[in-house]
């Protein structure tokens, strides 16, 4: 074997090395970056789903004010408590009864 190829085989073997150290470099910073792209969808997906709860939990403080606002109103409480059949003091009640519920009423 001539001695101008003892070189060539060396150069080649080193040649081999840093191009593999490269590729891998390479490799690990598209890994890397596939990683970190992935973290970010994940967060882009967490924020939507939180940014939806936040805008429910809104609409449902507005109504919770709403509800507060109306039961502070005394006439509120007044209303319900005549549908339920309540009077104040000193009123008398008065029962109109249509004639099928007087029949109803009569059979049993």
């Amino acid at each position: 074997m001539p001695r101008y190829y003892a070189g060539y085989n060396k150069r080649k073997k080193k040649k081999n090395f840093w191009s593999t150290v490269f590729l891998a470099f390479l490799l690990y910073i598209m890994v890397s970056f596939g990683f970190e792209v992935y973290k970010l969808y994940i967060m882009h997906r967490e924020v939507k789903a939180l940014s939806a709860e936040v805008y429910k939990l809104k609409a449902d403080n507005e109504k919770l004010l709403e509800d507060i606002k109306r039961l502070r109103n005394n006439s509120y409480f007044e209303a319900r408590a005549r549908e339920m059949g309540f009077v104040k003091p000193g009123e008398k009640v008065i029962v109109i009864e249509k004639k099928g519920q007087e029949a109803d009423a009569s059979g049993d």
